[in-house]
C-alpha cells in the first residue's frame, strides 16, 4: 500500500494438509517472502483473520481432508477481497481447479507437482498484482475519504439553516458535532474494497435529497419530552429498559453491543436511520429541557452538553477539527 514500507516482504500463507509440502515451500520461499503455513483449511484461515494485514497471498491445496481448497479461498475471498489466491491441485482435480477460477474464487491455479522456479515466478506475479491492488484501493480509500467530508459538510450547512428556526435544534447539532469521537471510522465499506456505485455522483446527490427531505419533515414535528424520546430510542435500537436512565435532567444511554456510529448516524451514515434521527431529536428535548446526555458505548464514553449554543462558523470549526483526524492511513 502507498503508506507501507516499499522494502518489506509480501506475506503468503500456504495451506497443505502434507507437512513435507509445507516444509519444502517454506525452505524454498521463505527468503523472498514471509512465510506462513497451515496444515489445514481452518488453521490456514485463523492465521489469515489474526496476520492479515501482513499477508498479500493466499495457496491452498484442493485435495484436504477437512475443507477443500476452493472452499477456504471462497471464504477467503468473502473476508479478505484484496488478497490474491491460488490454488494448487493435482492434474487429476483439474476440472475443479478451472471451475474455481471461472466461478472467480481465485487469482490462478498451479498443478503438482510444481517447479520451484515456476512457481517462483507465478508468487512474483501476484506479488506485483497484489501491491498493485493495494496501491489502487488506498487511492479509492482516499477518494472516497473527500467524497465523505464533502457530504458531511452539506449535511451539516443545510441542518445549520434548519436550526436557525429551532434553537433546540441548533444545540443539538452544537453537541452532536463537538462529541463526534475523532477516532470514529465514518466509511461503511471495509478493507478498501470501493465500487464504481460509491463514487457516482448523480446518486450521491439523490441520496442526500432524499436524506434532507426526509430528516427536515420529521425534525419539524416537535419532539416529545426527553424521558418519551429516550423510551422510544432504546426500544428502536432493541435495547432493553435499564439500558437508560434520567435522573432528573441528567440522562444516560448505554449502547451494549450497539455500534457507537449508529447515534452519530446524521453526520455518517449514508442513508440516515430512524435509529439517527431519533438521537437527534433527543437531543433536542434535553436541550429544550436544559439537560445532558452521556451515552457508554463498548469502547468510548461521549459527552453531550447541551447548555448554552455557538455560532455556525464555531460549529464548523468544530467539524472542521474532526475531519483532520480522518485520516486514511488510520482508519485502514
Amino acid at each position: 500500500m502507498l503508506n507501507q514500507d516499499p522494502n518489506s516482504k509480501c506475506g503468503i500463507l500456504y495451506i497443505d494438509d502434507e507437512e513435507k509440502a509445507l516444509k519444502y515451500f517454506k525452505m524454498a520461499f521463505s527468503a523472498k517472502f514471509e512465510v506462513f503455513t497451515a496444515s489445514s483449511g481452518s488453521a490456514g484461515l485463523e492465521i489469515l483473520r489474526e496476520e492479515a494485514p501482513r499477508i498479500g497471498i493466499v495457496i491452498s491445496d484442493q485435495k484436504m481432508p477437512e475443507m477443500q481448497g476452493a472452499e477456504v479461498l471462497g471464504i477467503a475471498r468473502e473476508e479478505f477481497p484484496h488478497v490474491v489466491r491460488i490454488l494448487t491441485t493435482a492434474y487429476s482435480d483439474l476440472d475443479s481447479a478451472i471451475q474455481a477460477v471461472n466461478k472467480g474464487h481465485i487469482y490462478q491455479y498451479i498443478v503438482k507437482p510444481w517447479e520451484i522456479q515456476d512457481l517462483g515466478m507465478i508468487l512474483q506475479r501476484a506479488a506485483d498484482y497484489y501491491q498493485v491492488l493495494s496501491e489502487r484501493n488506498q487511492l479509492l480509500s482516499l477518494k472516497m475519504t473527500t467524497l465523505q467530508r464533502m457530504v458531511c459538510s452539506d449535511r451539516v450547512k443545510w441542518l445549520l439553516l434548519a436550526g436557525e428556526e429551532n434553537e433546540d435544534c441548533l444545540k443539538a447539532l452544537v453537541a452532536l458535532v463537538r462529541a463526534l469521537p475523532a477516532t470514529l471510522n465514518p466509511f461503511p465499506v471495509e478493507k478498501g474494497a470501493y465500487g464504481s456505485r460509491d463514487f457516482d455522483i448523480s446518486a450521491l446527490l439523490k441520496r442526500e435529497y432524499r436524506n434532507a427531505s426526509r430528516t427536515l419533515a420529521l425534525l419539524k414535528a416537535p419532539p416529545l419530552d426527553a424521558k418519551s424520546q429516550l423510551a422510544g430510542l432504546v426500544s428502536r435500537l432493541g435495547l432493553s429498559s435499564d439500558a437508560a436512565t434520567l435522573s432528573g435532567q441528567a440522562a444516560v444511554l448505554r449502547l451494549g453491543s450497539v455500534p457507537v456510529e449508529k447515534i452519530f448516524g446524521l453526520l455518517v451514515e449514508g442513508e440516515v436511520s430512524e435509529e439517527a434521527i431519533l438521537f437527534f431529536k433527543l437531543l433536542a428535548a434535553l436541550a429544550a429541557e436544559g439537560g445532558s446526555l452521556t451515552v457508554q458505548a463498548a469502547s468510548v464514553s461521549c459527552e453531550f452538553p447541551l447548555a448554552g449554543s455557538a455560532s455556525p462558523e464555531n460549529i464548523i470549526d468544530s467539524l472542521y477539527e474532526k475531519f483532520s483526524n480522518w485520516d486514511i492511513a488510520k482508519l485502514h
